[in-house]
């Protein structure tokens, strides 16, 4: 590996054989581990939230009927709602990491990598723009990429999650 992809490879977690698994279109057993250990801690949490939300929903609903009030018992329906979109984001991201762990292959990007700093009132995104797909990244990520420099970025199918990358010659 050279030096600009050992930065990378520190900044994004992955190993020279992550990459040569990569660059062959597949996940390394490492990338596997990996995903399926985000699976279960993003399902736990998932879990975590829709038992809290259903709680604080009947305890809405139970209170606004007691005391006829239908301000609470709208915010227990409210509660109910966000609750079901909640369900709905997670059940989706589980098959998106499910869908990548079943067909084992990796995208491959290749072009220039064009570095985009979104200001925002409470935090900063930063994204990387590579053949007009955009990959949200954490900021040391981000600083590990020249901008307008080509590279070779990997990628899962489903869950567009980034895994490695390496300078494209």
């Amino acid at each position: 590996m050279t030096a600009a992809t050992t930065d990378l490879s520190a900044a994004l977690g992955f190993t020279a054989d992550d990459l040569d698994a990569n660059r062959q279109g597949r996940l390394s057993l490492s990338q596997i581990e990996k995903l399926t250990k985000l699976r279960r801690r993003n399902t736990l949490a998932a879990a975590a939230l829709f038992v809290a939300l259903v709680l604080a929903a009947t305890i809405f609903v139970y209170i606004g009927q007691i005391n006829r009030s239908v301000i609470l018992f709208g915010a227990g329906a409210v509660l109910t709602l966000i609750n079901a979109v909640g369900v709905g984001r997670a059940g989706r991201a589980y098959m998106r990491v499910g869908g990548d762990l079943r067909s084992g292959q990796v995208e491959a990007l290749v072009g220039d990598v064009e570095r985009v700093l979104r200001r925002g009132r409470a935090i900063d995104s930063f994204l990387l723009r590579i053949r007009g797909a955009e990959l949200k990244v954490t900021k040391e990520v981000f600083m590990g990429f020249r901008h307008e420099a080509p590279y070779r970025v990997y990628r899962t199918s489903y869950s567009r999650l980034l895994l490695s990358a390496e300078p494209a010659s």
